[in-house]
């Protein structure tokens, strides 16, 4: 056992559960799952949805936290653990560095998104976008894109790489106790807003009406690709924070808390927003539009909006920026522990290649029209490898006896999830990928 060799700070349970609520929220559906449930069928599509997620991404998530509890190391120590004494390859620990590069991966795709909601939060509040039309609001947006902030990129990379530096306990305790609640504030105080100034009938017929007609092969699949991806599994976070987390906390239940969380987060942000659409005869859009053009313009053109909308970016910027932060640990955690480099060395090398990353994709990587398509693929093929290690080749034993507070019933769907449903997923959602017309 590595319990020796890492500290256990935390001793009370609801640490873990925040932390993979908040990292999950930052990473999770907002920027589609507003438009996808009006567009495919409303109720059939969320049912869809959820059923992916308590199905598929929460038992693949607790594999990992129990493989982060059980191996007290990074996500490469914790398999190459794992696989040691269940008498396997120990070249199941690769998958750990693959884990690793996802993460840096997304987060070099994420930061450049914080400092797009720092400026709109700003223009906002400045009231320069005061009653702008939607063609105002796009050019605005555009021209962000096309000249980014570097000021705020270094300040972001900065601040990300001192935090990281100071160790996860650092992370959680910051992503669980401080960022989570304020996100709940802010999202409470956009929700009065949005009722009170908002379109609540257009907003309810938008979200949560029965169309089956709109409900076919097509929406099904993107309920579970977006129900695949809403947590933070396969991207070393849930080994990270295991290993923090108390020997007695029972894993399964905090990872479905999470997820409880994080689906909450989801729909109360969608209430809250798409009534402000149509109050302003705003359609919603899908991805990068609906975030940075359809809301702010609904924003501008609404009585205190400019605050409001100042409050709504704030709360994205803080959950996308918890997420990052995050997604950073496993990286630097490989390099101090696997690597024998310092800790404050580590987090400067992984900052280093997140500053690197961003700005090359800044000034180059626009181009590449598939790097989302490439790294879903990616997430979601080692998605499948983990499962079919913890549930194939790992003995039934080995996880029982980390999951031991589970109730014996809760741990058996839990393992008929892992070994035939999430599998049969992920393969049917791979291949949808693959196949489906872009």
């Amino acid at each position: 056992m590595l319990d020796n060799n890492v500290p256990q700070p935390w001793q009370g349970q609801t640490t873990l559960v925040f932390a993979l609520a908040a990292c999950s929220i930052g990473l999770g559906n907002v920027l589609r799952m507003p438009y996808l449930l009006g567009e495919y069928g409303g109720a059939p599509f969320f049912l869809s949805y959820v059923a992916t997620v308590f199905t598929v991404a929460v038992p693949v998530l607790t594999a990992e936290v129990m493989l982060g509890s059980k191996g007290r190391a990074s996500p490469v120590g914790a398999l190459r653990w794992a696989s040691d004494q269940s008498a396997r390859s120990t070249h199941w620990s690769l998958l750990g560095v693959l884990q690793c590069l996802l993460g840096i991966l997304l987060a070099i795709y994420c930061l450049p998104m914080i400092a797009w909601m720092v400026d709109r939060a700003v223009v906002l509040n400045s009231d320069a976008l005061a009653s702008a039309s939607a063609t105002e609001v796009a050019m605005s947006f555009q021209q962000l894109v096309a000249a980014p902030n570097t000021t705020i990129l270094l300040a972001l990379v900065g601040l990300v790489t001192l935090l990281a530096a100071l160790g996860p306990q650092v992370a959680m305790a910051l992503i669980g106790w401080v960022v989570l609640p304020a996100m709940a504030v802010a999202l409470l105080s956009l929700l009065q807003y949005g009722i009170e100034f908002g379109d609540l009938a257009s907003a309810g017929d938008w979200l949560f009406a029965v169309n089956y007609s709109h409900f076919g092969w097509e929406a099904a699949m993107m309920g579970m690709l977006s129900g695949v991806l809403t947590l933070v599994a396969g991207l070393g976070v849930g080994s990270v924070f295991g290993a923090r987390s108390p020997k007695n906390l029972p894993l399964l239940r905090a990872v479905i808390a999470a997820a409880i969380l994080d689906v909450a987060f989801m729909l109360a942000t969608a209430v809250a927003l798409l009534p402000l659409l149509g109050a302003t005869n705003v359609l919603p859009a899908e991805g990068l539009p609906f975030l940075f053009i359809a809301v702010p313009y609904a924003f501008a053109n609404l009585p205190l909006g400019e605050v409001y909308g100042a409050v709504f970016f704030g709360f994205t910027a803080l959950a996308v920026f918890a997420a990052l932060l995050a997604l950073l640990e496993p990286s630097v955690m490989l390099l101090h522990q696997e690597g024998g480099v310092n800790r404050n060395l580590a987090a400067l090398m992984v900052g280093a290649g997140l500053g690197f990353g961003v700005f090359w994709l800044e000034h180059t990587g626009q181009h590449i029209v598939f790097l989302p398509l490439i790294l879903d693929l990616a997430i979601v093929g080692v998605l499948l490898l983990l499962s079919l290690f913890v549930a194939w080749r790992m003995p039934r034993p080995f996880a029982r006896a980390e999951l031991y507070r589970e109730p014996r019933w809760l741990f058996n769907v839990w393992w008929l999830c892992l070994r035939f449903i999430v599998p049969t997923v992920l393969v049917l959602v791979l291949i949808w990928q693959l196949v489906a017309p872009r």
